[in-house]
C-alpha cells in the first residue's frame, strides 16, 4: 500500500516524511508520489509543524524511480500545464518540497540517485550519513534531470562547472565529496543522521514562523527575479514582518532576556 510506502510522523513541531519501501531501496512509484503530495498539503495547513525532515528507511534514501512498473512522468504532466501557471506556481508544483513554506531538511542515508537526487535539491538543507551516495544518473538512461532541479538548482548550489560535470557524467559521488563541493551541510555517522537532522530542525524553528516563511519565499523567488524586483519584494516583506505581533514579541523577549513565545501572526 502506498500509505505504508511513505510514512509521516510528528516529533514535537517537526514533521518527518520517511520513504518506507526498503525492500525496493525506496524506489518511487506513482502511488508514492501521490502520497507525498497529500502529506505536503497536510503540512502546509498544519500550523503546529514548523520544520520538515525527508529521509528513507533501510540502506538507501531512494534508488530513484521504480522502472519495473509504470514510470512516473512527473515533468511531462506538469509541462502540459506550464503555460497556465506563473513561474513560482510552476516551480512549486514540480519541486515538491520546495513548495512547503517551512524549512525542509533532507537526511540522506545510502544511495540517492535519479529523482531522489532531485528530491534532495528540492529541500532547503541537506545532511548526509557516511553511507550516502548521490548521483544525477539521468543521462546514463538517455534522459535529462526530470524535475529540472539538477539543471537549475544544482549549479546554484555547487557552481556551474561542477554541476556540469555531475550531470553530464552521471557520476555517483560519496558523502565526503558531497560535503567538499557544498552539496550537503554536514556528514555524520549513520546512527547520528536523524538525531542530527532533528537537532538542526529544532534550531530552524527558533525564529518567528512568518519571518522564516517570508525569508524562504524571498530566497526562491529571488532565483526568478531581477535584482530590482527582488529588492522591492524584500522591502515589502520587511515592512510586513514589522507589523506582526511576533516582531513585538521578539523585541520584548530580547529585553526581558527570555525565549520568545511566537504566535505566528
Amino acid at each position: 500500500m502506498a500509505e505504508q510506502d511513505v510514512l509521516y510522523t510528528k516529533e514535537d513541531n517537526i514533521g518527518i516524511i520517511t520513504l518506507n519501501r526498503a525492500e525496493k531501496l525506496n524506489a518511487l512509484t506513482h502511488e508514492m508520489l501521490r502520497s507525498i503530495n497529500s502529506i505536503i498539503e497536510d503540512i502546509k495547513k498544519d500550523g503546529k509543524v514548523r520544520a520538515v525532515i525527508l529521509t528513507g528507511n533501510g540502506r538507501a534514501f531512494s534508488a530513484g524511480t521504480d522502472i519495473s512498473g509504470e514510470v512516473p512522468q512527473t515533468a511531462e504532466v506538469e509541462i502540459n500545464l506550464m503555460k497556465e501557471k506563473t513561474s513560482t506556481e510552476y516551480r512549486q508544483s514540480i519541486w515538491f518540497f520546495n513548495s512547503i513554506p517551512k524549512p525542509v531538511i533532507c537526511a540522506i542515508n545510502g544511495a540517492a540517485v535519479g529523482i531522489a537526487a532531485e528530491f534532495s535539491l528540492h529541500c532547503d538543507i541537506r545532511i548526509a550519513a557516511e553511507s550516502a551516495r548521490w548521483g544525477q544518473v539521468f543521462v546514463l538512461r538517455g534522459m535529462t534531470p526530470d524535475t529540472g532541479a539538477g539543471t537549475y538548482l544544482l549549479p546554484r548550489i555547487v557552481g556551474l562547472s561542477k554541476a556540469c560535470e555531475l550531470v553530464f557524467s552521471g557520476d555517483i559521488i560519496d558523502a565526503q565529496e558531497m560535503l567538499r563541493i557544498g552539496l550537503v551541510s554536514k556528514v555524520v555517522p549513520d546512527a547520528e543522521l536523524m538525531p542530527t537532522a532533528i537537532a538542526m530542525a529544532k534550531k530552524l524553528t527558533r525564529g518567528a514562523p512568518l519571518a522564516v516563511q517570508m525569508a524562504k519565499q524571498l530566497m526562491y523567488r529571488g532565483l526568478e527575479q531581477t535584482m530590482e524586483a527582488h529588492q522591492e519584494a524584500a522591502r515589502y516583506c520587511f515592512q510586513l514582518s514589522c507589523k506582526t505581533e511576533d516582531v513585538q514579541e521578539g523585541i520584548v523577549s530580547f529585553f526581558e532576556k527570555r525565549e520568545p513565545r511566537w504566535k505566528g501572526k
